[in-house]
């Protein structure tokens, strides 16, 4: 290794990993065959490295690697290395970091040193899996032999055959590796057969490890674990990761943008994190991380709001997978920059020690993409750790800082926080599972039972891939197949529904199919109902004036522009609250913060109340009350211009939604008229056979009724007390339907009219609504419930209980809600 002086945890972990693989080895060459050589690995040659990110899991893995490949030392192993990342873009970082700390590691090119006559112990293979096991053109160039090199599968097999060992190094190996149905894996089993694995990660799932485990073959996987304390005593990583997110009302919720909060006060961090390196003495321009969302102009909206905050746009620097305008690498190491933006699949693995504050403007719940986004802040850069080893640096320069857009992620990062916390220090010791016995003169590996060896072989074989591990079975697409008997028709149905025979009957007589595609089906013509002779043909109905000049000047005459409320309207800020969380403490801090309001934000959500009120022009409306405004400015001696008006007025329609919909509700009870309907049609049709009614003014029943409305005009066709006279169905929007005006001007049809014997008012008729439980306290309901006609008074509304009764509904102002009153009873009808 190249004068790189490891940590006291690293070389432990090192030392373990090194002495579980020399033992593999040895088992593997008393080995007499293939067989036998594959249980020795399958139980000791696996060994998972679990360290936070940050801790030197590269180096511990490439001092593994080189060292067990050193030729000369007793017990190493002549070994060819495959060392995977998981994405393209962290092929060049591993790389660089092989050649330049291992030189015992010979780094090769895939694409062209697949040549076995070169291969010498400790050649090192960097990729991805994408590159060997995925369907892309890369894949079949490297899978596919040409005139000087071999196909990847050949060559694997040719090193094979020349004696070296295959080993696999898989960098965070719970990105793309640990799903057993995953072509990585596939590879992995079929066609590399490593000898040799160590896995990296920074969260291993145990029950992905597991499936890994029953997919591969392998018996036994040891951990190496190393927990966040090592690697803050040692100076590695920040001492804790803060995350900062920010909470707001629900009516304050659309006014902010959270986003450019976030980033405003991440830049405000990232200036006191420069001027406390700078008081320290420490020469280092800090980095600053964006992390934006997929959209095509996020870089593009984050860089804009970064300049208008004063960060010069040379020290900006971006990177996408489609726009990668600078080396990702070369940016985290090059001081000129001071910002970098990047998209999400960019956050994971890359090396940015001079990051100290991230901004986080896309919403990611995931645990593990939030393990990835502490990683980025939680390396401590080389100037920085004497003094971290001194205890001398600033605290303020010990943390991380991520700042949010969305304060849901949160918790996300703190699942993180509370996964790398668990991680425990753990060395793994020598699996004693296998041992090496002699049997008629003859080494054989074993599985020992109780430390003794059998003497017969035992034979192990290699899991099938096939064989999904739920259990269901997969074809050769990977797609998995339907359970045995899927698929096929129910017996009987070719004859009911096919083209074969019609079935028969016990008594002989056919089922004949339905009619063929495009065929049309006879239907009886529908018979014709006429409207009984005392029904009233002509009902009264509401409606807004067609003139709507009278009730803008209402509304605007009404609406409560007090100074309270013009005082709202002038704000220019709102108050947050900032909620600070120390990831791996687990403690958390509120305090105020405030944040700009959002102009567009505002004029949208303006906007949205302004079409509330359905029978009013938005324009119009907006108008009347920007003249009202103005009005109550003059007097106050404010300034009037349009721009400040227009403001104020998307301030408290935003902010104060009740303002403008009490004066709607006072002005639309006053203008709403009364009308007679159209003539009720003089007859109905229904199809022959349909249910008849005792007192439905037509004598049938209506078609469409849902099962609460069938019950209860059932109900009214069982009246014994005489309190129903006859009953409509009242059809929305037809020309002769009753309809009452609501608060919001819209009109609300109920499901019944009913004429009732003895009552005075309306001319006999109520007004009847039914309700699932799961709708009555709807937004929509409770409007409906408050809404009185002019001449039928109000609506009656009707549930169930679960004892099948019709029980009333009514709204109970002190709780706010619709609650049922009490049983209903027709004979009640008269008084409502």
């Amino acid at each position: 290794m190249n004068g790189i002086a490891p940590k006291r945890y690293q070389q432990e972990a090192v030392d373990q990993a090194l002495a579980i693989f020399r033992h593999a080895e040895d088992q593997i060459r008393q080995a007499p065959d293939l067989n036998e050589r594959r249980i020795a690995s399958a139980y000791n040659g696996c060994v998972l490295l679990e360290a936070p990110t940050g801790s030197g899991k590269t180096l511990m893995a490439g001092m593994i690697a080189e060292a067990f490949s050193r030729p000369g030392r007793e017990g190493n192993a002549r070994i060819v290395w495959f060392w995977f990342t998981p994405f393209a873009g962290l092929v060049d970082q591993a790389r660089g970091a092989l050649k330049k700390d291992f030189p015992g590691l010979r780094v090769r090119d895939i694409q062209i040193d697949r040549i076995t006559r070169n291969a010498r112990s400790g050649d090192c293979f960097v990729t991805t899996w994408a590159a060997v096991a995925a369907n892309n053109k890369e894949t079949r160039r490297v899978r596919k032999g040409g005139d000087s090199t071999l196909a990847l599968d050949e060559f694997i097999a040719q090193l094979r055959q020349d004696g070296f060992r295959i080993g696999a190094v898989v960098d965070e190996a719970h990105h793309t590796f640990f799903t057993t149905s995953s072509e990585a894996v596939r590879f992995y089993h079929e066609v590399l057969a490593p000898d040799f694995t160590l896995m990296v990660t920074a969260t291993p799932n145990d029950r992905d490890v597991e499936r890994f485990k029953q997919a591969s073959g392998i018996k036994e996987v040891h951990r190496n674990a190393v927990s966040r304390r090592s690697a803050v005593e040692a100076g590695l990583i920040k001492e804790g990761v803060r995350s900062v997110a920010f909470l707001a009302g629900p009516q304050q919720q659309a006014l902010v943008n959270f986003a450019e909060t976030a980033l405003k006060e991440a830049w405000t961090m990232h200036q006191r994190i420069a001027r406390e390196l700078a008081a320290a003495g420490i020469d280092l321009v800090p980095l600053m991380l964006v992390q934006v969302g997929n959209s095509d102009q996020a870089v593009a909206q984050a860089r804009a709001f970064l300049i208008g905050l004063g960060v010069p746009e040379a020290r900006i620097a971006s990177y996408t997978a489609k726009e990668p305008s600078n080396d990702l690498l070369a940016v985290a190491l090059d001081e000129q920059f001071e910002v970098l933006i990047f998209k999400m699949a960019v956050a994971l693995g890359f090396d940015a020690p001079r990051a100290f504050v991230l901004a986080s403007l896309r919403g990611a719940k995931d645990t593990d993409f939030g393990i990835q986004v502490v990683g980025r802040i939680l390396r401590v850069h080389r100037r920085l750790q004497p003094a971290t080893l001194e205890k001398t640096l600033p605290a303020g320069l010990r943390y991380g800082y991520v700042f949010l857009a969305d304060a849901d992620n949160q918790g996300g990062l703190v699942s993180a926080g509370e996964r790398i916390n668990a991680i425990r220090d753990e060395l793994a010791k020598i699996c004693p599972a296998t041992s090496v016995f002699r049997v008629a003169g003859e080494a054989q590996v074993q599985v020992a039972v109780n430390g003794q060896g059998s003497l017969f072989r035992v034979l192990t074989d290699a899991p099938d891939l096939t064989q999904a591990p739920d259990g269901e079975t997969e074809t050769g697409t990977g797609q998995a197949e339907p359970l045995i008997g899927a698929g096929y028709p129910l017996p009987g149905t070719l004859d009911l529904f096919g083209d074969g025979p019609a079935a028969t009957l016990a008594n002989g007589r056919a089922i004949k199919g339905p009619p063929a595609l495009g065929q049309p089906m006879a239907l009886p013509p529908p018979g014709r109902h006429p409207l009984r002779a005392d029904a009233q043909p002509i009902l009264k109905t509401e409606r807004m004036p067609i003139s709507t000049a009278d009730l803008l000047s209402c509304i605007a005459a009404h609406i409560g522009f007090d100074d309270t409320v013009i005082n709202v309207g002038l704000r220019v800020s709102v108050t947050l609250t900032r909620k600070t969380i120390d990831l791996f403490e687990g403690t958390a801090a509120l305090e105020e913060a405030h944040a700009r309001l959002e102009a567009k934000a505002l004029a949208e959500k303006a906007q949205l109340e302004l079409f509330h009120f359905g029978c009013l022009h938005p324009a119009e409306l907006f108008q009347a009350l920007l003249g009202r405004l103005r009005t109550e400015f003059r007097h106050r001696g404010l300034p009037d211009d349009e721009p400040t008006l227009e403001r104020a007025l998307n301030l408290i329609m935003a902010t104060q939604p009740t303002l403008l919909r009490r004066a709607e509700r006072e002005c639309a009870s006053r203008f709403k008229e009364v009308i007679d309907t159209a003539h009720w049609p003089a007859t109905t049709e229904a199809l022959p056979g349909a249910e008849r009614s005792r007192l439905n003014v037509y004598g049938v029943m209506p078609d469409g009724l849902n099962r609460l409305e069938l019950a209860f005009a059932q109900m009214l066709d069982a009246d014994q007390s005489g309190a129903v006279a006859y009953w409509y169905r009242n059809e929305p929007h037809k020309p002769w339907s009753v309809a009452l005006v609501l608060p919001s001007g819209a009109q609300f049809f109920p499901d019944f009219i009913v004429k009732v014997n003895g009552r005075r008012r309306g001319d006999g008729c109520v007004l009847i609504e039914t309700k699932g439980d799961y709708l009555v306290n709807s937004p929509d309901t409770i409007a409906k419930v408050n809404a009185e006609h002019k001449f039928y008074g109000s609506a009656l509304f009707l549930k169930q209980d679960t004892q099948g009764r019709f029980m009333t509904v009514s709204y109970f102002e002190k709780a706010g809600r619709c609650e049922e009153d009490q049983v209903f009873r027709l004979e009640n009808l008269v008084g409502h």
